[in-house]
């Protein structure tokens, strides 16, 4: 076993040191709008098509 601690032993220390569940909860919120916001661009640069060609595919 190693001697790092458990999540559920620090957990407490680092919710309070970030402002509280809510302040955390909102972080959850922001990073994964964050990441949301970058899957459409990935798919599209995956597929090939720049950002001027994507109108005129949707028409």
């Amino acid at each position: 076993m190693t001697d790092f601690p458990r999540w559920s032993d620090v957990r407490a220390d680092i919710v309070a040191t970030s402002g509280g569940e809510e302040a955390v909860a909102e972080a959850r919120r922001r990073n994964q709008a964050y990441i949301d916001g970058h899957r459409p661009a990935e798919r599209r640069k995956s597929l090939g098509p720049s950002q001027t060609d994507v109108p005129d595919l949707m028409e």
